[in-house]
């Protein structure tokens, strides 16, 4: 029985609270009026802040990659039996917005013009490896075998883009998917 006045307390107590005595009809505050601003002073013109572009794939570094895999004695020995080839964008290192697929996509049109390679579908290859992205955390060489594996391919071409001193690096190995041996290791650097 004790416990119902008390509640009676509370209940009108913290009713109270929620009326505010500062505020009658009509009190509402008004929106601020807009600043105008002071005659004879010219207002400085509103800048758009600069939105820099990624930084375009150093094709020309695609390029000379896929040249010199080309020319290695160990591809040429692959070469003639058409073998199916995984080729990864190199993974960016240089903390710049460089389009990376891009890259790979120059070699890969410049190694098929050149040889015999047959090529994973890019499409796959980026949804695998997104997947493996997301699921990782990124890319390891462990999950660069898998991926290897699961589109069916013998060999995987794969490596990583550096900045080196005003300059991109990258660098590029060959591996046999089936045995895990390391066939072919290149590297080639180019002013940014």
């Amino acid at each position: 029985m004790k416990m119902r006045p008390l509640m009676l307390l509370t209940v009108l107590l913290l009713g109270g609270c929620s009326v505010n005595p500062y505020s009658w009809p009509g009190s509402e505050s008004q929106p601020p009026a807009p600043v105008k601003p002071l005659p004879g002073k010219p207002q400085p013109p509103v800048q758009k802040p600069e939105v820099s572009k990624p930084a375009q794939a150093p094709t020309a570094l695609a390029l000379a990659m896929a040249d010199s895999f080309v020319q290695a004695p160990e591809v040429q020995q692959l070469a003639p039996t058409a073998p199916l080839l995984l080729l990864t964008p190199p993974q960016n290192g240089t903390g710049e917005a460089v389009d990376t697929r891009l890259m790979a996509d120059t070699m890969r049109k410049r190694i098929a013009s050149r040889t015999a390679f047959r090529f994973v579908d890019p499409g796959q290859v980026a949804a695998i490896t997104g997947q493996l992205e997301y699921q990782q955390g990124g890319m390891n060489p462990a999950s660069l075998v898998r991926l290897g594996r699961q589109t069916g391919a013998g060999f995987m071409l794969y490596g990583d883009l550096a900045r080196d001193a005003g300059h991109y690096r990258l660098t590029m190995s060959l591996m046999d998917l089936r045995s895990g041996e390391l066939l072919w290791n290149g590297s080639r650097a180019a002013s940014r």
